[in-house]
């Protein structure tokens, strides 16, 4: 699952083949990968996009990740492999994409960029017409309730049918409604309200919708050695 890279080599972590792994036999996708910073999580995302594609169940994938992260992204891309049909959805190439019907490939875009709907581009309608196979939205903590990310990225996943994998470190940033609205988001049959803000449901959420793991977890269970030293903290 983890590929193979040239180079510069990934370490594969026993964590990440347990995601993939799991995530691979359902149909569809639709989860939040929520390790601690650091664990690889694109790792974990773009092994499972590979595999997908590589059995047919994935031709057009769209990678929504903040400008700042772009180029990151793309580096990622290719060192596992992936050199062909990588389109940035810009200003000067949206017009040439959608002409084209949007070919099959891997498609990357600021979620900045493509909630813009204003004449003469209109992105947002012009994605929004596209059958995604698959959606990967990194820093997925920005669709925050009320936001106008979360309205227009939202209807892009909103169909049940579509795979979505949602990133982010930090997952739930003191307010339960705004983290339950991104449950909701991947599980639509979800009702919203109250009801859900408890620890029985947040515990049927662990390993079944939402995957996190801890670089203790990983240290202790998952490798059985050092792979990510202790910190100290000092106060200056």
């Amino acid at each position: 699952l983890i590929p193979e890279t040239r180079g510069n080599p990934i370490e594969p972590f026993l964590h990440q083949v347990e995601v993939a792994s799991r995530l691979l036999f359902r149909k569809p996708i639709r989860v939040l990968i929520a390790d601690e910073i650091g664990l690889g999580k694109t790792i974990t995302a773009l092994a499972l996009l590979r595999k997908l594609t590589k059995i047919g169940q994935v031709k057009r994938a769209l990678i929504v990740v903040p400008r700042i992260l772009i180029n990151q992204w793309i580096t990622e891309l290719r060192r596992i492999g992936i050199e062909r049909s990588i389109n940035r959805i810009e200003r000067d190439t949206i017009g040439n994409l959608a002409n084209r019907g949007f070919p099959e490939g891997y498609y990357i875009s600021s979620m900045d960029l493509i909630k813009r709907d204003e004449p003469p581009y209109r992105y947002f309608s012009k994605i929004r017409q596209v059958l995604w196979d698959l959606v990967i939205i990194d820093e997925a903590h920005r669709l925050g309730i009320g936001t106008e990310r979360l309205e227009k990225i939202g209807k892009l996943v909103g169909t049940p049918d579509v795979n979505v994998l949602m990133l982010t470190a930090t997952p739930h940033r003191g307010i339960p409604e705004d983290y339950l609205t991104r449950l909701i988001l991947l599980d639509p049959y979800l009702v919203p309200g109250e009801h859900l803000n408890n620890r029985e449901f947040y515990s049927l959420t662990h390993n079944v919708m939402v995957f996190r793991r801890r670089k203790e977890e990983v240290n202790k269970i998952y490798e059985k050695r050092e792979i990510f030293p202790p910190c100290d903290f000092n106060a200056l």
